[in-house]
């Protein structure tokens, strides 16, 4: 048996200053005064969700806890010099964390790496170190404009079982869920800040991802009261175990035996003919990939908006033509 205790927080939006709204006349463009008044305030309130997750094995944060996005529509030299700063602070106070709790915390946060800044979730491990790292590989049109994306759909391994990570909109897409699976992941971690096209169809994306790789999958997102998205724990049939429901600063704590597998009864017309009752077994024996050659083949990508059409684009957003 291998019993964890999985948690998720789902913090609360602290808003933001006009000082620091990049579309605002009054914005500051003060990377110091950012830090202390927008990024140390958020990660307070998420170092404190984390530190009530005491018999947890893993916590999982929301996506962008620093909250860095409200800057994508800033110039480049001082997103970046957020992205750095932010990271580094980010980074020394969850190690501290995870290691007083002797717990991994999985994080997500943006951080440069090796002067490219990339959308990543972080594994602290119980000692405080990162023993894994993601970057988000499906990044939307805004993101784009000071974010780069990874390209690799790696797993994790951790002291009780294997783990994979997808962050916000790399839910989209269920080829990724299904390489992460194909790869051992047991549990896909989804930081986000929202799901699905609208907003009946989110909660059955998550739980049509976690069926068809008979996973489990653990959410954690942003409050949003009667929006779409909660934090949750999905289990491999696609049942929400657990959810955060419209709770505000709210956290998820739901003990599950990795051990436990899905399985249809020996009865069942399908276990007879295959000799096989566990799906996650048999569905790998019954794909056709010889047929889904059309998925893996290259593609036009979206293009980066050029200098000219931000500047566009920001004007309709202060119009009220455009919704960030």
């Amino acid at each position: 048996m291998r019993k964890v205790t999985l948690a998720a927080i789902q913090a609360g939006d602290l808003g933001i200053n006009k000082r620091f709204d990049c579309l605002s006349s009054d914005f500051t463009p003060d990377t110091q005064a950012i830090l202390k008044e927008h990024v140390i305030p958020r990660l307070d309130m998420h170092e404190n969700l984390i530190s009530q997750c005491k018999d947890a094995d893993l916590v999982l944060t929301i996506e962008d806890i620093c909250g860095i996005a409200y800057f994508l529509l800033a110039d480049k030299p001082l997103f970046d010099e957020l992205v750095i700063a932010s990271a580094q602070i980010t980074e020394e106070r969850l190690s501290k964390l995870a290691k007083s709790m002797k717990t991994y915390i999985a994080a997500c946060y943006f951080t440069s790496i090796d002067g490219i800044n990339y959308n990543v979730t972080s594994i602290f491990g119980r000692n405080g170190e990162i023993v894994g790292q993601y970057k988000k590989t499906h990044i939307p049109p805004n993101e784009m404009w000071h974010l780069a994306d990874g390209d690799l759909l790696n797993v994790i391994e951790l002291d009780f079982g294997t783990v994979g990570v997808l962050i916000c909109y790399d839910i989209m897409f269920p080829e990724a869920a299904s390489v992460l699976a194909a790869n051992g992941a047991e549990v896909i971690l989804h930081p986000t800040a929202g799901y699905g096209w609208y907003d009946a169809i989110g909660e059955a994306t998550l739980k049509t991802r976690a069926n068809d790789n008979s996973v489990y999958i653990l959410t954690a997102k942003n409050y949003v009261h009667n929006g779409a998205g909660k934090s949750s724990l999905i289990d491999p049939w696609g049942h929400v175990l657990v959810d955060a429901g419209f709770y505000k600063d709210a956290i998820i704590s739901k003990t599950i035996d990795l051990d436990i597998p899905k399985t249809q009864p020996e009865w069942f017309f399908q276990t007879q003919m295959s000799g096989i009752a566990e799906i996650r077994k048999r569905y790998p024996k019954e794909r056709r990939p010889e047929l889904y050659s059309k998925l893996t083949e290259p593609a036009e990508r979206l293009a980066v908006p050029n200098k000219d059409e931000r500047a566009v684009l920001r004007e309709k957003i202060k119009q009220g033509k455009c919704h960030w």
